[in-house]
């Protein structure tokens, strides 16, 4: 690569380092995306809403529980013949502790064995629900060798429904599904998405990198791919190729840990704590966690209230999804007619409780110079091996 570069004239070399570096950063941040950020007109409309204007907050609490189950996905996932606890996905307290600095060495070949589980949270509007399902690795890795930001501690993958309610749990319709992959967001209609026989969508998950694509409709599913569904009970159609996970609440685990001040959880990473200020919502709670602390290797692992999407702000994607699917895929709603309004979503209605606007801290100081100037500094590295390097982690995306 430097021998190429040598035979460039100065200006376009020096302009390629620094589009490289660039590159690096923002793959470390999360921030590139297929589509560029767009001048995106929200629905018709559209207005500012409260945080949540609930009806019978027990009513949609359990609402929220039924969805969350009705259509939890089912995933077909590449394992490792060598090192198959490497993806699997485990609790965030697989280890018995909520330090994330040692979970690259805690994992060890027995949790093969360990229960898969799966984080599902839930937001309602009094026309859609928003179902977020999020799954936690010890380690995102690549062999045969690891450096930071290919490899790093920790992963979270995290896939986006929409659904169209209705009075019958069962006849609600799946509007879209939305997957978080590496640097790239994915999303298919409900109308193009492959499902299994009680309507669930099937997602592929990557081995290594864990990365989650939606499958197409009339796709086959690799013969390779172990199944992981969800079932109310243990051992309910489970074998070789099928197994269950368990549905857990992100509210009540790594939400109720987000405050930044959990140092063995959460770094300030490459752009600092979040103090969340909503494109819609405006300034709301306390500093949050954005990125998930490390020992082994850097990555900048972002829980999904840490994403930023092309519209809206970091966090909306998570905490205001109405907004930002309204935005974003505008045309699949067109004969639904969604709300803006909340009638559940206790991830704001946490963050409002904490503080509103003047009364929230300022916004945190800028992380260590350090950290982002290792980032820069691998940039280079980053934008020129990296697509080599992730070429087999890639390839399931349509």
């Amino acid at each position: 690569m430097l021998g190429i570069l040598a035979l460039l004239p100065a200006s376009v070399a020096a302009s390629l380092i620094l589009l490289g570096s660039v590159l690096g950063l923002a793959y470390a941040l999360g921030e590139i995306t297929p589509r560029l950020a767009k001048a995106a007109t929200p629905l018709a409309g559209a207005r500012p809403a409260p945080a949540s204007l609930r009806t019978d907050p027990r009513v949609e609490a359990q609402q929220a529980a039924a969805l969350l189950q009705r259509w939890s996905p089912s995933f077909a996932r590449e394992v490792s013949t060598d090192h198959p606890e490497r993806d699997r996905p485990l609790a965030i307290d697989f280890d018995g502790d909520w330090d994330a600095t040692n979970n690259w060495s805690h994992l060890t070949p027995a949790l093969e064995q360990a229960p898969a589980v799966v984080y599902g949270s839930a937001i309602l509007t009094s026309t859609h629900a928003y179902l977020t399902y999020t799954l936690f690795y010890p380690r995102d890795w690549f062999s045969p060798v690891c450096f930071s930001y290919v490899c790093h501690d920790n992963d979270l993958e995290v896939v986006l429904l929409v659904v169209r309610r209705a009075p019958d749990l069962d006849r609600g319709e799946l509007v879209f599904v939305e997957t978080k992959a590496h640097f790239t967001y994915v999303a298919l209609p409900g109308s193009e998405l492959a499902t299994d026989a009680t309507g669930r969508p099937w997602l592929e998950v990557e081995s290594e990198g864990h990365g989650m694509y939606p499958v197409r409709a009339g796709q086959p599913l690799r013969s390779t791919a172990q199944r992981l569904v969800w079932q109310p009970e243990a051992g309910a159609g489970s074998g070789a190729s099928t197994q269950r996970y368990e549905l857990a609440s992100l509210h009540d685990t790594l939400w109720a840990r987000r405050g930044a001040a959990q140092g063995t959880l959460w770094s300030s990473g490459e752009t600092g704590f979040l103090a969340y200020a909503g494109a819609r919502q405006g300034r709301r709670g306390r500093w949050l966690g954005a990125s998930m602390a490390s020992r082994e290797y850097q990555g900048g692992v972002r829980p999904p209230w840490g994403l930023k999407a092309g519209g809206g702000a970091r966090g909306d994607w998570f905490l205001d999804p109405a907004y930002v699917s309204g935005l974003e895929h505008a045309p699949w709603f067109a004969a639904s007619a969604p709300s803006l309004d909340y009638v559940f979503n206790p991830f704001l209605d946490d963050l409002v409780h904490e503080c509103v606007d003047l009364a929230c801290p300022a916004t945190p100081p800028p992380p260590a110079r350090s950290e982002t100037r290792v980032a820069l500094a691998g940039g280079l590295l980053l934008a020129t091996g990296l697509a080599s390097l992730r070429a087999r982690r890639r390839a399931p995306a349509r």
